[in-house]
C-alpha cells in the first residue's frame, strides 16, 4: 500500500486530458445512492419481503456485487470517499457533517475537464462549497427531468441521485400498500418483538419509495434514448438505521447493496462475491471514461471485474472507520472474506447509538426488554457498560458476529495478521489514531 504525503494528497487532477476530437464517445454515468440501507434489503439480494421491482430489473440487466463495503458506517464521511477515492481520515472528513475541504480534489474535476456535465439531486452531504462544484444541483422539489432538460446535447453526463430514503424518521404512509410487519425479516442481531417488526416494515416502505424514484430516473433514460450508453451503479451510503447496524463496523453497518449495469459491457444477470469498497467507485468511473486515476486514490477500478476485460486483482481485505457521529466513538475495522477485526479506541464507553437510532422504537424496546430480563445474551450485549477493545469474528462460522475470538489461542495467528494489516493501512493512509503495531494497542 502506498504512503501518501500531504503534498500528494492535496495535488489536484486538473491535468487530466480534455475530450479530444475523434475520440470514441464517452459513457454517461448514473449513480443511484440510497440512504441507510443494509446490503440484503433488496429483492434481488435475496429479501423476498421487501418490494423493489425497479432495482430488481436493473440487477437482471446487469450485475450484483454482494460483498460491497463502505469506508464508514456514517453518511457524510463515507460519501466523501465516493467522491475522492480516499478514506475519510485521509481527507479530513471523518466526522459527521464535516464539509469537503475546498482544496481537496474530487472526481468531479477530471470529469468536467473531459467535457462531462455533472449533476446531483438531493443529498450529497459535503457542504455548500462542494455543491457549487456541480454544473447542476436539484433539491427535493426539483423534477428529475430538469437535469436532462439542461444537459447540453453534445456532452456526456455524471449524475448522482442522492435519495434520502430509507433514512429516519419513519411514519405511516411512506408507501402504499404498506409492508406487513408479520412478513418482514427480523435480523438475528435484533430481538423479534412487535415494535421492531413494525419499525422494519416502515423501513421497507421507505426502501420501496426509493425504488420507485429509481424507476422514474431509469424511465427517463429510456425515453430520451440515453440508456444504451449509460453506466448505472446503485449502492447505499451505510447500513440500515437500526441498533447494531448503522454507526457500527459490524457487517449490517458497513455492508451495502451494489448493482452495476451497462448495456453491452456488463454481462446481464451476473453475480460477483469479491470484496469491493466505496473507494473503488471513483477509479471505476475514471477508467470507464478513459481518464487516468490519480495516484492519491486508494481504491482500484472495478471495470475489469464487471466487464471481464483486463486483469483484475482481488482485494484481500476492506477497511472501515467510525469517528464522531452525535458522539465520539472512534472504531477501525479490517475484514477479509472470512474474518473481521474491530478496534474500539474508546472501549470504556458502552454502545451508544446515533440520535436517530436512539429515538427509534427498536432501541426503546431493546432497553425495555433488557430491564425486564427478556432478551438473550447476544442482544443484551448492546446494553453492557463497556466493550472489548479488540473484537475478532469468524464470519464463516459466526455471520452475526456474536462470538468474540480475540482471546482464543487457536486464533492468535489470525489476530496478529489482521492487526498487522490494520496497522499498515492506518499508517499508509495518514490515520490520526495510533495503529496497533505488533499486536499492541497504544491508545
Amino acid at each position: 500500500m502506498p504512503t501518501f504525503s500531504r503534498r500528494s494528497l492535496l495535488a489536484g487532477s486538473a491535468a487530466a486530458p480534455v475530450l479530444l476530437q475523434g475520440q470514441s464517445k464517452r459513457p454517461n454515468f448514473l449513480f443511484l445512492l440510497s440512504d441507510d440501507q443494509t446490503w440484503s434489503d433488496l429483492g434481488c439480494m435475496g429479501n423476498s419481503a421487501v418490494r423493489t421491482p425497479h432495482l430488481d430489473r436493473l440487477a437482471a440487466r446487469g450485475a450484483r456485487l454482494t460483498h460491497c463495503f463502505v469506508t464508514s458506517p456514517q453518511c457524510s464521511p463515507n460519501r466523501s470517499s465516493i467522491f475522492t477515492g480516499c478514506s475519510p481520515h485521509t481527507t479530513g472528513t471523518s466526522r459527521l457533517h464535516t464539509p469537503m475541504p475546498e482544496w481537496e480534489p474530487s472526481i468531479l474535476e477530471p470529469l468536467k475537464a473531459a467535457g462531462y456535465f455533472t449533476g446531483c439531486y438531493r443529498k450529497h452531504h459535503q457542504g455548500l462549497p462542494f455543491q457549487r462544484r456541480f454544473d447542476f444541483y436539484g433539491n427535493t422539489s426539483e423534477k428529475f427531468e430538469t437535469f436532462f432538460d439542461r444537459l447540453p446535447a453534445d456532452r456526456p453526463f455524471w449524475l448522482q441521485m442522492g435519495f434520502t430514503d430509507p433514512h429516519r424518521p419513519y411514519k405511516p404512509g411512506g408507501f402504499s400498500p404498506p409492508h406487513d410487519p408479520a412478513s418482514v425479516r427480523v435480523p438475528e442481531y435484533l430481538p423479534d418483538a412487535p415494535e421492531i417488526r413494525q419499525d422494519i416494515a416502515h423501513y421497507y416502505d421507505f426502501i420501496s419509495r426509493m425504488d420507485a424514484d429509481c424507476g422514474k430516473v431509469l424511465e427517463i433514460l429510456e425515453k430520451r434514448g440515453l440508456a444504451e450508453n449509460t453506466f448505472v451503479i446503485m449502492s447505499g451510503d451505510n447500513g440500515m438505521p437500526f441498533p447494531r447496524a448503522k454507526g457500527t463496523c459490524y457487517d449490517p453497518g458497513i455492508r451495502v447493496p451494489m448493482i452495476a449495469a451497462w448495456p453491452g459491457r456488463i454481462r446481464q444477470g451476473g453475480t460477483h462475491s469479491d470484496l469491493v469498497a466505496h473507494v473503488d467507485l471513483a477509479p471505476t468511473w475514471l477508467e470507464a471514461a478513459g481518464l487516468p486515476v490519480p495516484e492519491k486514490m486508494q481504491g482500484r477500478s472495478l471495470l475489469p471485474l464487471l466487464t471481464g476485460s483486463g486483469a483484475y486483482t482481488k482485494r484481500a481485505e476492506v477497511f472501515s472507520e467510525r469517528n464522531w457521529h452525535d458522539n465520539f466513538d472512534p472504531i477501525r475495522s479490517v475484514r477479509t472474506e472470512r474474518y473481521k477485526l474491530i478496534l474500539n479506541a474508546t472501549p470504556h464507553f458502552p454502545y451508544r447509538p446515533a440520535f436517530d437510532l436512539a429515538d427509534s422504537p427498536s432501541w426503546a424496546v431493546i432497553q425495555r426488554l433488557g430491564r425486564q430480563g427478556k432478551i438473550s445474551g447476544a442482544h443484551l450485549r448492546m446494553l453492557e457498560p463497556n466493550r472489548p477493545m479488540i473484537e475478532l469474528y469468524d464470519l464463516q462460522a459466526d455471520p452475526n458476529e456474536f462470538t468474540n475470538l480475540a482471546t482464543s489461542a487457536a486464533h492468535a495467528p489470525v489476530l496478529a495478521d489482521l492487526m498487522r494489516r490494520l496497522s499498515v493501512w492506518m499508517e499508509g493512509t495518514n490515520d490520526f489514531l495510533p495503529p496497533p503495531r505488533n499486536g499492541v494497542v497504544a491508545l
